[in-house]
């Protein structure tokens, strides 16, 4: 299991939410979390950022993104 770090970002930068850390069994499996976290927040201009353990970006994507990949893969 490796460790992904959370957070939800204004449009300015500011972490709103997060950062909080998951154990999960890979990359793929961050989508359900993003999935999650983009249905708790609205705001224009918000992205959830992913970082792996070596605090690596690994996913940034914009909340509404989000919400429109993860309705559209269900």
């Amino acid at each position: 299991m490796k460790h992904y770090e959370f957070e939800v970002l204004k449009r300015d930068g500011a972490i709103i939410v997060g950062p909080h850390s998951v154990a999960l069994p890979n990359l793929d499996a961050v989508w359900s979390r993003i999935s999650d976290l983009a249905r708790e927040v609205e705001g224009p201009g918000y992205k959830v950022r992913v970082k792996d353990e070596t605090g690596g970006i690994v996913i940034l994507v914009g909340v509404a993104t989000a919400r429109r990949f993860t309705d559209f893969a269900a």
